[in-house]
C-alpha cells in the first residue's frame, strides 16, 4: 500500500486520529488530526481496521507542532504530543463530547479544560517501567512500546519529574552492574520485572519499588546502591509477582499486594488542600498531584451547599478526598474494597486530628452500616471509581443511601457517560461537569460531575458533630 493524502474525520478514545474510507474499513492514523488532509503512511492492515502514521501535510493544522520527545512514536505513551496545549485541550473535550453523545446523554459540557498546574512537561510524580532485554542481549528498563511488549528505553522522558528521570537510569545500570536479568513469565526464570518510583510533591523524596519473580536473585544489593547514590530515595521495598500477564502487582480482588523492606523507609508525605497524607508501596495516589490538589480544593466549593451534610465515600483508597472532604464537613465515612488502603487512610485520619471513619469492603457490603449511621441525614455522596466506572448495583445503593448530592469523579469518558446515562434515566439532573489536565500529553481525560437527586432528602436527623482525633 503506498502513502495517501487522507482527512481523519474524530478522535478514537485512545488519541489516534480516525476515519471511515471506501471499503468500509476504519482507518486509525497515528499523529493524525481530524479535519486535516494529511499524507498517511500504510503501517498495518486487518479485516475490520488498516492503521497508518501521519507523514507530511501541505497545510498543517493550527494546532500541530513538533512532538519534543524522541521517542514519541516508539513509546506511544503521549499519543496527543503532536499537538500544542490547546489542541490537546480541544482534542479531549471532542473525545468527551462523542462518548456523551454515544449515550445519548445531554449535559452541560464544560468549555474549557483546567490545565495542569506544574505544567505540561514533567509533571508526573510516578513512573512504573517495565523490564525487559536489549537487541545486544542487555537488560534495559522502559516502557512497552506502541502496539508491541518490547521495552522501550526512555532516558530524559518529558512527562516525568527530573528526579525521576535521573534515577531511571541509576537503577537501569545498576540492574546490569548487578547481572540482574528480566523475569520471564513464559519460563518463570529470571530477577526483575518493573520497577515503581513515586516522588513526593511536597518534599520531593522518592519511593522505589522492585518487583520481582520467585526464585531469581534478591535485589537487595540493588536496592542499597539506589539508596547510597541518590539521597532523595527515602526507601525501597520488594514485591514478587509470577502471576502470568502485565499487571504490575500480584493481588487477588479485595486484597492488598504484599511487600518486603529492603532499605530505608518506603513510605512518602503528601499534602492535598492542606491535609497531610502518607503513601506507602502499592497505594494509589494520583500521579499529578497538582491536578489532584486543584481537584480537592474545587470539590470543596462545589459542596458547599451542603456543608452541614455529613459525607461518604464508597472508593476512598488512602482517605484522599475523603479527610479534604471531612475536614470541612466535621465528618465523613470511607470504603474501600483494599485493606491496606483502608489501614492507611485510618492512620492519615489520625495524622491530621480530623474526624473520619472507614470501613473495609465492597459498597453492597458496607451499605448497611453507612445507611444507619447516616439515616436521615442527606448525605453528600462521593465516588472516584477506577476506569471501568461504577459496578453493577452502585447506583442503587447510593439511592439507598438517599443522598443530597452526589460529586462524581471520572478517569474515563466512555465509562462516565454510561453512568451518567444510567443517573439522568432515574431521574437525576446532571447540575455541572468540569474537566481537568491531569495526563498533559495523553488522551486521559479527569472529570468532576456534580449530580442532584430526584428529589431533596428529608433530613430528619443532624449529622455527626465535629471532633478533634487525638
Amino acid at each position: 500500500m503506498s502513502t495517501k493524502l487522507l482527512t481523519p474525520e474524530r478522535w478514537t478514545p485512545w488519541g489516534e486520529a480516525a476515519l471511515r474510507i471506501p471499503d468500509g474499513r476504519t482507518a486509525i492514523i497515528w499523529q493524525g488530526i481530524p479535519g486535516e488532509r494529511a499524507w498517511i503512511t500504510p503501517t498495518g492492515a486487518g479485516n475490520n481496521q488498516v492503521h497508518g502514521r501521519w507523514s507530511g501535510a501541505d497545510h498543517p493544522h493550527p494546532h500541530r507542532r513538533d512532538a519534543p520527545c524522541p521517542k514519541v512514536s516508539a513509546c506511544g505513551g503521549c499519543p496527543l504530543m503532536h499537538l500544542d496545549l490547546p489542541g490537546q485541550h480541544q482534542a479531549r473535550l471532542s473525545m468527551l463530547r462523542a462518548a456523551l453523545d454515544f449515550e445519548q446523554v445531554e449535559v452541560p459540557l464544560p468549555q474549557t479544560v483546567v490545565p495542569s498546574p506544574d505544567g505540561d512537561e514533567h509533571y508526573r510524580h510516578v513512573a512504573k517501567l517495565a523490564v525487559g532485554f536489549a537487541p545486544s542481549g542487555e537488560t534495559r528498563l522502559g516502557a512497552f512500546g506502541r502496539g508491541t511488549h518490547h521495552v522501550v528505553p526512555i532516558p530524559g522522558c518529558n512527562v516525568v519529574t527530573p528526579t525521576l528521570a535521573k534515577l531511571m537510569s541509576v537503577v537501569a545500570r545498576g540492574a546490569r552492574d548487578l547481572g540482574l536479568r528480566p523475569f520471564e513469565v513464559e519460563t518463570g526464570r529470571g530477577d526483575l520485572r518493573h520497577v515503581v518510583m513515586r516522588q513526593s510533591r511536597k518534599d520531593g523524596r522518592v519511593m522505589i519499588t522492585l518487583v520481582t519473580g520467585r526464585g531469581g536473585k534478591l535485589p537487595r544489593e540493588l536496592a542499597e546502591r539506589i539508596q547510597d547514590q541518590d539521597g532523595a530515595v527515602t526507601g525501597v521495598a520488594m514485591h514478587v509477582n509470577e502471576q502470568p500477564g502485565n499487571a504490575i502487582y500480584a493481588a487477588e480482588p479485595g486484597e492488598a499486594p504484599g511487600f518486603t523492606r529492603l532499605t530505608g523507609t518506603p513510605l512518602l508525605e503528601e499534602e492535598l488542600a492542606g491535609v497531610r497524607l502518607r503513601v506507602g508501596p502499592g497505594d494509589f495516589f494520583q500521579a499529578n498531584p497538582g491536578t489532584a490538589d486543584r481537584i480537592a480544593r474545587d470539590l470543596v466549593a462545589l459542596l458547599a451547599p451542603w456543608r452541614s451534610h455529613p459525607v461518604v465515600d464508597l472508593y476512598c483508597g488512602v482517605g484522599s478526598f475523603t479527610l479534604v472532604l471531612a475536614q470541612a464537613h466535621g465528618w465523613a465515612f470511607g470504603a474501600e474494597v483494599v485493606p491496606g488502603a483502608v489501614d492507611r487512610a485510618r492512620d492519615n485520619a489520625l495524622l491530621n486530628h480530623i474526624s473520619a471513619e472507614f470501613a473495609h469492603g465492597k459498597v453492597a457490603d458496607v451499605l448497611p452500616e453507612m445507611k444507619r449511621r447516616t439515616e436521615g441525614q442527606g448525605p453528600v455522596v462521593m465516588v472516584d471509581p477506577a476506569r471501568r466506572g461504577l459496578e453493577d448495583g452502585v447506583i442503587e445503593s447510593i439511592e439507598d443511601l438517599q443522598p443530597a448530592a452526589l460529586a462524581y469523579l471520572s478517569c474515563n469518558p466512555r465509562a462516565l457517560a454510561r453512568d451518567l446515562a444510567i443517573f439522568t434515566r432515574r431521574g437525576w439532573t446532571v447540575r455541572s461537569l468540569q474537566a481537568y489536565d491531569m495526563f498533559p500529553q495523553t488522551a486521559h481525560l479527569e472529570t468532576l460531575s456534580l449530580l442532584l437527586p430526584p428529589s431533596a432528602p428529608k433530613v430528619t436527623r443532624r449529622a455527626p458533630q465535629r471532633r478533634r482525633v487525638r
